[in-house]
């Protein structure tokens, strides 16, 4: 019985992530951006000169495929690459102009995605919903090995 709820959430999951993906690349396309390329930019907002090994941490992601996104965005002129001073096989991570002007489209996306995933819950249920995100991420991140 249990396998079979831990199946459905699974798929829940997953379907949820695809469902987000497809609003969020909608919302995107008229800026040539993809749901991945976001979190870059947000992170590199949040973070300027941060470097890409840790933006790789951060995301949970293979850092050959953080070089690769992020040559596409350099290319499309939203973020520039500066040599680390204190490691010059790293790379410091910063917003163009260009990327400056999306963060406000990005976060507007992004909030909009709450409003709709969070219509019908009250403030104590989306506050224990979260806490059990939380600790299931925790748990699959552990389970992985990796800490976030």
């Amino acid at each position: 019985m249990r396998n079979q709820q831990v199946e459905k959430i699974g798929r829940q999951v997953s379907t949820l992530y695809r469902q987000t993906q497809k609003f969020i690349n909608r919302r995107m396309q008229p800026y040539g951006l993809k749901y991945s390329d976001h979190a870059f930019l947000i992170y590199i907002a949040k973070n300027p000169g941060l470097n890409q090994r840790r933006l790789a941490r951060l995301l949970s992601i293979d850092e050959a495929v953080v070089t690769r996104v992020l040559k596409k965005l350099e290319e499309n002129g939203f973020v520039r690459r500066e040599r680390d001073p204190e490691d010059l096989r790293s790379f410091c991570l910063y917003l163009t102009a260009r990327g400056e002007e999306l963060i406000p489209a990005l976060l507007e996306t992004f909030n909009a995605l709450d409003s709709v995933l969070t219509q019908g819950f009250d403030t104590a249920s989306l506050i224990t919903l979260r806490t059990q995100l939380e600790k299931m991420t925790d748990n699959a991140c552990a389970a992985n090995g990796e800490e976030l």
